[in-house]
């Protein structure tokens, strides 16, 4: 393994156990009491409409809907490699959902924030930001390197999926369903896995690149 990717490896799991640490050890911190108030003073016309929209891709019914409706679309548009990978983002939600259960931690409360959506999971980690990081990362990675998709697909999609990898986080502390460091835990474990599945796809696209996209499946 690359020296490098296995140091990469390395740092996010150092940070994703202090992190872990941090949030047993202080269930509510001033930090996360900070940002939450600071992010929820923002007022802004719909914001909470849009706020919910951004989430809306993470839901019970939306995550589903996506992934299945990318990985259909991958498959039929002769893309089958891509379409084995994507459903590989159902994988991350059900190690993510396993993290929650064994971390157990609180999610913000009446008491110590605005809560505008209500939720009876664990936490840590944010599972909205993890699907987020490796769903939408892996679609924009397809958009940088399959040339065959068209032009304005690829901008097209590889943008509203950079949009909603950035702005999931503010989304999430924004409508009172995480904490900041629940979102920097989604963000730290979606990366390393998203890492985790690149670095596979990228090799195995790399064998494969010139050859016609109909003879990839």
């Amino acid at each position: 393994m690359n020296k490098h990717l296995l140091a990469f490896y390395a740092l996010i799991a150092v940070s994703i156990i202090g992190l872990t640490y941090f949030v047993q050890s202080y269930p509510v911190s001033f930090i996360d009491l900070d940002i939450t108030r600071e992010i929820q003073e923002i007022k802004m016309g719909h914001l909470t409409k849009v706020m919910e929209f951004i989430s809306i891709f993470g839901n019970s019914v939306g995550m589903p809907i996506s992934v299945i409706f990318a990985a259909l679309l991958f498959y039929f548009t002769y893309h089958r490699r891509e379409s084995c990978f994507v459903l590989g983002a159902l994988i991350a939600d059900l190690l993510n959902l396993l993290f929650k259960i064994l971390i157990h931690r609180p999610r913000p409360t009446l008491a110590n924030a605005k809560v505008l959506l209500i939720f009876t999971q664990s936490s840590f980690p944010s599972g909205h930001v993890v699907h987020y990081v490796v769903f939408f990362g892996f679609l924009l990675a397809v958009m940088i390197v399959k040339k065959q998709i068209p032009t304005y697909l690829r901008i097209l999609i590889g943008g509203f999926s950079g949009f909603l990898i950035l702005t999931i986080s503010f989304s999430r502390i924004y409508l009172g369903a995480h904490w900041a460091t629940d979102v920097l835990g989604g963000y730290l474990f979606g990366s390393i896995y998203l890492a985790v599945i690149l670095t596979f796809y990228l090799k195995d696209h790399i064998k494969h690149h010139g050859r016609d996209p109909k003879m990839k499946a």
